[in-house]
């Protein structure tokens, strides 16, 4: 069977038709690499030239600096070629090698064998494309003119040349010999008693052999360099598909937790808002809350042991299994209860669940509820924040056959309970100091009674990232508080909604800020002012925050008497659309900067912009009248 063997050039071809993007940037990389060395070349060959005027050097043959300035002028040329196209042409690495060859390959001849590596230059250079046969056709183009370059400047009597072993035999190409035995008289460098034979075998051939020797390690390096960048490509790639996969698993977490607010607009019994923020991609934190009839309200917050995916699956277990058995008209020691057993069977990994539930009627504010091993939630009456202490029991898929306690108060109008998992009170800062419980009940003691829900949670999230600074999150931060009061307070009301940031969701969001406006009774041109500034922030988020992965963007409005304020939170990279210049409006149209229009129309429709940055988080608010 005939094997299909590839030419040198059709090898070539290959490399030069299939590049990928990094092997393409690497080739760019190297043009640009090679054009600086020739750059630096040619300034060698012009101090050469300089200290040789000066009389400073003993050469004093004209014909070798004539090639010297030959060669700079040369290098210089091919170099401003290559910069002119930014490397980034395909047949670039093809002219500046062959030019590369010629130019140290007639610089080798005449400046004598003491520098016959000179020839070697160009091949060490190939290896920086990562190309064997782009090495090995170098290599061979180097050899043949190095070969001509050798007799040619012989031939014309130039250079230094070390001829003393060179000699043709009178009877074979007797004018060719003539005319190197009389260049080489002149030039000193001839010695009758040599022969030919001897110049091959103890001159020429060695040099030759040094150079192939040192041009197939060249060759090994630059296909074992290629070799490392497919790696790198399989192990990218790799990294990207795991990377989409718990980006896709860290969506359909999110998901799975309620985060549409508000959660119930037509219940003004209460408000409720929960978050979730991952230290990973996906975590083992998890809230949740569903009426469980007309009348009951079903709270629970948990935190599963461990991290990363093991801790998001056992998540998902637990948080199905609560609320379904929830949903049976369970109380919450019940719950617990069926749940721990459900998870003792067959937790070969040793997880374990802690979790805090209650089950709320909201006619009469009665509350049941448990505790499997949890943090105690923060119990705020009269604006005075206590922890609920209860008897805490066993973390759930601890022991089988546990019971569970239950505990039963009397919620008054105006009581708020706010839960939270340990990475709230176990935020450490770079001093590997705890955020704990004290600055909690600190931070929640300091805001005011008629804050909403969503306020007091970004509060506490912003205190947080004020404490921890440039730390890592090292553990998941999970939120909910409950107000049993109406959500409607006085003729302030607050909206909010959380999107993935890209653009497909514009029409979702603006839809939803246009639906609030239009219940509050705005104006046409409040509506429209509101909505083109919207636009453009939302955009650039979508467009600009998340460079390298995916991300969220919580757009909210906080209606008070005549205002709106509508606000944006993303947590992407740092960006203040305010710092951008304001356009020249009054300059013509083709002599105005691209950019910044949509920015300065935002601010001028609204009657108050302002960002933030607090900890990782971006915030932007717009505040305008809505009937005018």
């Amino acid at each position: 069977m005939a094997r299909n063997k590839k030419t040198l050039f059709a090898k070539m071809e290959e490399e030069f038709l299939h590049t990928t993007d990094t092997l393409w940037e690497n080739e760019v990389q190297a043009n640009i690499f090679v054009a600086r060395i020739l750059i630096y070349s040619a300034g060698v060959a012009l101090t050469f030239l300089l200290l040789n005027t000066l009389q400073l050097l003993s050469v004093d043959q004209s014909a070798t600096s004539s090639i010297m300035l030959q060669a700079a002028v040369e290098c210089i040329a091919a170099a401003a070629v290559c910069f002119y196209f930014r490397g980034r042409k395909k047949w670039l690495k093809i002219m500046l090698m062959a030019i590369t060859v010629f130019i140290f390959g007639r610089l080798e001849a005449v400046l004598g064998y003491n520098v016959y590596l000179l020839i070697i230059f160009p091949v060490a250079l190939s290896i920086r494309y990562y190309s064997q046969p782009l090495t090995i056709a170098t290599t061979l183009l180097t050899l043949a003119v190095s070969i001509v370059s050798d007799v040619v400047s012989v031939v014309k009597g130039i250079g230094f040349i070390d001829m003393n072993y060179a000699f043709l035999k009178p009877d074979t190409l007797l004018e060719v010999a003539g005319s190197i035995r009389d260049a080489a008289v002149v030039s000193g460098a001839y010695d009758a008693t040599a022969t030919w034979p001897n110049f091959l075998l103890k001159g020429y051939f060695p040099r030759i052999i040094s150079f192939l020797l040192i041009a197939m390690i060249c060759g090994k390096i630059a296909r074992k360099g290629r070799e490392a960048i497919y790696d790198q490509q399989a192990e990218t790639k790799k990294s990207e598909r795991i990377s989409t996969e718990l980006n896709l698993a860290n969506s359909i977490q999110t998901n799975m937790l309620p985060n549409i607010f508000p959660a119930f607009p037509e219940r003004k019994e209460f408000d409720i808002y929960a978050s979730m923020m991952p230290a990973k991609e996906v975590g083992g934190d998890f809230y949740d809350f569903f009426m469980t009839d007309d009348d009951h309200l079903a709270i629970v917050i948990a935190d599963v042991s461990g991290k990363g995916i093991p801790a998001a699956m056992f998540m998902v277990i637990a948080e199905t299994l609560i609320k379904d058995h929830t949903q049976l008209g369970l109380t919450p020691s019940m719950v617990f209860t069926r749940v721990n057993d459900l998870l003792c069977d067959g937790n070969e990994v040793g997880l374990f669940v802690t979790a805090w539930m209650a089950i709320i009627d909201i006619r009469t504010g009665f509350m049941d509820y448990a505790n499997a091993g949890h943090n105690p939630p923060v119990f705020i009456r009269n604006g005075k924040p206590a922890f609920l202490n209860s008897k805490p029991g066993f973390v759930l898929a601890g022991i089988e056959g546990y019971d569970y306690e239950e505990y039963h108060m009397k919620l008054n109008t105006g009581d708020r309970i706010f839960l939270y998992t340990d990475g709230v009170t176990e935020a450490t800062n770079s001093r590997k100091e705890l955020y704990g419980e004290k600055r909690l009940i600190e931070r929640l003691k300091s805001i005011e009674d008629h804050t909403t829900c969503a306020e007091t949670l970004h509060a506490i999230r912003q205190d947080i990232d004020s404490f921890v600074g440039d730390e890592e999150q090292s553990d998941d931060i999970t939120m909910l508080e409950f107000d049993f009061t109406p959500k409607v307070n006085g003729n302030r009301e607050v909206l909010e909604r959380t999107y993935d940031a890209n653009v497909e969701n514009l029409h979702d969001v603006l839809a939803f800020v246009e639906n609030g406006l239009e219940t509050h009774g705005a104006s046409m041109k409040a509506t429209m002012a509101v909505m083109v500034s919207l636009e453009e922030i939302f955009v650039n988020i979508a467009n600009y925050a998340y460079p390298d992965r995916p991300g969220k963007a919580t757009v909210g409005m906080n209606f008070r008497d005549d205002d709106i304020e509508v606000y944006l939170f993303d947590n992407g990279i740092p960006f203040n659309p305010l710092e951008k210049e304001d356009p020249d409006v009054k300059a013509e149209l083709e002599e105005r900067d691209i950019g910044g229009l949509g920015i300065y129309m935002a601010k001028k429709s609204m009657d108050e912009c302002r960002y933030e940055r607090k900890g990782n988080q971006n915030r932007f608010y717009m505040k305008r009248k809505i009937r005018g």
